[in-house]
C-alpha cells in the first residue's frame, strides 16, 4: 500500500511565520528593544531548500525500513511517500503527518535563524533532536508491528 502525507506549503509558512512571532515577543519581554524577526514571501525559495535539506534527512533515517521512501517539495506542497507491505491503522497517518510538520516547521526556522540571527537558533536547534527522534520513532513502532512474529505453540511433547 502506498502512503502519501501531504502538507501545504501555506500551512507550513503560516506556522514557521507564528513561531517567529512568538519568538519576537519573547524576545521583546526580555529587552524592549529586541527586533521583530519575521521572514518574507521574498525568502520562500530559500525556506523551501530548507524544507527539502529536513526532508533528506528524514528519508536517510527512515529508508532502512522503508526503501521505496521519497520526498518532492514545491510551493504547492511537500508530499513524502512510502510504501507499506500492511495498511497501516487509522491513526498513523494523521500522527505521523502532525510529527513531520513539527520538524519540518522547526528544521526550516533553525536553518533560517542560522543565515539572519543565529544568535537567536538556539531553542530551534534543542528542538532539533526530539523532534527528529519523534518521527523516526514512529515509524519504528508502525515498521515493528509489520514485523512477522513468531507464535509461540505447544512444545510439551519435546
Amino acid at each position: 500500500m502506498n502512503i502519501e502525507i501531504t502538507i501545504k506549503w501555506n500551512d507550513l509558512r503560516q506556522q514557521i511565520d507564528l513561531k517567529n512571532f512568538y519568538m519576537g515577543e519573547s524576545a521583546k519581554r526580555n529587552d524592549i528593544n529586541a527586533d521583530t524577526i519575521q521572514s518574507t514571501s521574498d525568502e520562500d525559495k530559500l525556506l523551501l531548500m530548507f524544507a527539502q535539506r529536513a526532508c533528506n534527512e528524514l528519508i536517510t533515517a527512515v529508508a532502512v525500513r522503508f526503501p521505496s521512501i521519497i520526498s518532492r517539495a514545491n510551493m504547492e506542497n511537500i508530499s513524502i511517500s512510502f510504501e507499506c507491505p500492511a495498511t497501516p491503522p487509522a491513526h498513523f497517518t494523521p500522527i505521523l503527518t502532525q510529527a513531520i510538520t513539527d520538524y519540518l516547521v522547526n528544521e526550516i526556522n533553525m536553518y533560517w535563524l542560522l543565515t539572519v540571527k543565529p544568535e537567536m537558533a538556539q531553542t530551534n536547534i534543542s528542538l532539533r533532536n526530539s523532534l527528529y527522534n519523534n518521527v523516526q520513532q514512529i515509524f519504528a513502532k508502525y515498521y515493528n508491528k509489520l514485523k512477522l512474529r513468531r507464535r509461540s505453540t505447544n512444545l510439551a511433547g519435546i
